[in-house]
């Protein structure tokens, strides 16, 4: 029985791991397709461009690609069984690198304490589970630290294996530098620990791999010029991209993160157990919780990078804790516990397993809200340049280059932050730059992801369905497009009536639902905002968010309004 209870403890770490991750994906809606794109030219080149190939705005201007090795990897999966391979490459790699993190962990912790903190830690590691070059980085930060946890104990020769994973990680991800870190904290241990004796093999061996670690970081398309780009990265960055903010800002503005609970309450028990362990606690520990912990409350999409670094120390602090615990109790307490402990792992993972499952389905798919729009513009012939918004950019370029090159996609540092700042950002929200603007690029047709939630952007929508200028030719859940009202597409208009314009009362799913119950708003369209609300309150009578909209449109003393009102004070008061 306590083998079975072992088992399943231990096993279900990992099934809830699979299925965080085996989920319909959006990678397509953000960056996944122009990797895939970008991938396919370097297979052609046999290079890496070091320019702007997407946009006719700056098309010249120079860009340092760090990720260029996943984008080749990604395009020949994509050519032999399209996103699905990618997506099971994917889901291997994550698993590997969590595994081999746990294998790490358990020679110092005790298999109770592993499938425990597993289950917090996964808390954290939900927070980015989508397919993202990223996760190269999260499978060689793991390697390094087995790596090193493993010469710690006992020399070995495998600590040169981190000079080809170093040269793999510079050319797959920006977070190479972490591996130049990982090892000179490791060798900052080893100092402390062998202080008496620093001129050992084992201390001069690992010196040694800091240096060539360092030195591995050269070996990209760009050298030292694409070893030190992720130092000053920031410098040309002229959009503010919510993974790249720290979670208390995110807060701040309204904006909740699931994982930041799990992540707080990982950090309050690490610093504790290591505490009330300091006198057995080793000094890498500590080095790597500082570090990573600091590291992950810079920015959201750090925080894997706190599970990666920190679960060995974690787990082992608590197992020196367990085991004093234990030498307190009777056998028939320690049974008793167990079963406990089970119960406990058993709720946790149910809870979790059920969070998931309300978040996205267990099912694989692939989200694309921009194809329809492609399909119409492309149908249509619809003509000139395009202008469209930062987040639908990337998607654009992956189906439409090189016939149509975008205005912007999802690089930042692939424009001067001017641009973005003084043009990109305030065209939106001036009409009267927008004309400017619109007459210097020569634009034509506009093809806008209307969930963008941006202030801007909001303002763009509201502006631009009015604009008299502009004819709207297509809109559904997600995307709009709109073709500039002159004399020479004065035919197309004519021959594209009616618009592809859609009919909330068509629409059932709740998420389309809701984006159009967004348009709407922006756009003040009380009918339709009123039409797509009552559908929403089929889906959920009683949720509060959709009630306080719907009575917040209603007239007072209405029929309508008196039957959600009774419902709001009965639910939500």
């Amino acid at each position: 029985m306590e083998r079975l209870i072992k088992m399943l403890s231990v096993s279900a770490p990992l099934l809830i791991l699979f299925l965080g991750f085996f989920h319909p994906t959006q990678a397509l809606n953000q960056d996944l397709g122009r990797h895939i794109l970008t991938g396919n030219i370097i297979l052609s080149l046999f290079s890496v461009p070091p320019i702007n190939l997407y946009s006719y705005t700056y098309p010249l201007f120079p860009f340092i690609n760090h990720h260029w090795l996943p984008e080749v990897i990604f395009a020949m999966l994509f050519s032999l069984g399209g996103v699905k391979a990618i997506y099971i490459i994917c889901i291997g790699i994550i698993i590997s690198a969590s595994c081999i993190i746990f294998l790490t962990a358990k020679k110092a912790s005790s298999w109770i304490v592993l499938s425990l903190s597993s289950l917090l830690y996964l808390g954290i590691l939900f927070e980015r589970t989508d397919l993202r070059p990223e996760l190269f980085s999260f499978l060689f930060l793991s390697l390094f630290v087995y790596i090193l946890y493993q010469y710690r104990e006992n020399y070995t020769r495998l600590i040169f294996l981190l000079i080809p994973l170093e040269i793999l990680w510079v050319n797959s991800h920006i977070y190479f530098p972490l591996g130049v870190l990982v090892t000179t904290l490791f060798f900052l241990d080893i100092c402390f620990t062998e202080r008496k004796n620093l001129k050992q093999k084992k201390v001069v061996m690992l010196f040694s791999a800091v240096f060539l670690v360092l030195l591995a970081t050269l070996c990209n398309p760009q050298g030292l010029t694409g070893a030190l780009y992720p130092f000053h990265v920031f410098q040309n960055y002229g959009y503010t991209i919510e993974e790249n903010q720290n979670p208390f800002f995110l807060q701040s503005l309204g904006f909740s993160k699931a994982s930041l609970p799990f992540l707080e309450a990982s950090v309050i028990i690490l610093f504790l157990s290591l505490l009330l362990t300091f006198k057995k606690s080793r000094l890498i520990d500590w080095l790597l919780a500082g570090t990573f912990t600091v590291i992950a409350f810079l920015a959201v999409r750090n925080f894997p990078l706190f599970v990666f670094a920190t679960l060995p120390g974690f787990t082992r602090s608590l197992t020196i804790l367990s085991a004093v615990l234990i030498k307190t109790l009777s056998e028939k307490q320690k049974r008793i516990g167990k079963y406990i402990i089970f119960s406990l792992i058993a709720i946790a993972s149910i809870s979790m397993l059920t969070s998931l499952s309300q978040r996205a389905p267990f099912t694989y798919g692939v989200k694309e809200d921009g194809k329809n729009a492609v399909a119409y513009f492309q149908k249509n012939n619809l003509p000139g340049k395009i202008f469209n918004n930062f987040d639908i950019g990337s998607y654009l370029a992956f189906k439409l280059y090189p016939e149509t090159k975008v205005f912007i996609d999802g690089r930042p540092e692939a424009y001067p932050a001017s641009f973005i700042k003084d043009t990109y950002i305030p065209m939106q929200e001036n009409p009267e730059l927008f004309t400017k603007e619109a007459k210097k690029y020569r634009f034509q047709t506009i093809i806008f992801s209307h969930t963008d939630q941006t202030p801007w952007a909001e303002k763009f929508v509201w502006l631009i369905t009015r604009d008299p200028a502009w004819t709207m030719v297509f809109l559904d859940a997600k995307m709009m497009i709109l073709v500039k009202n002159e004399e020479k597409n004065i035919p197309l208009l004519e021959k594209l009536k009616p618009f592809d314009l859609i009919n909330p009362i068509n629409v059932s799913n709740e998420s389309d639902l809701s984006s159009l119950g967004h348009f709407y708003s922006i756009t003040q369209d009380k009918e339709n905002l009123l039409l797509v609300l009552q559908k929403l309150l089929l889906i959920k009578p009683y949720h509060c968010a959709y009630l306080r909209a719907i009575l917040s449109i209603t007239d007072q003393n209405t029929p309508i309004q008196s039957l959600y009102l009774k419902r709001f004070q009965g639910s939500c008061n």
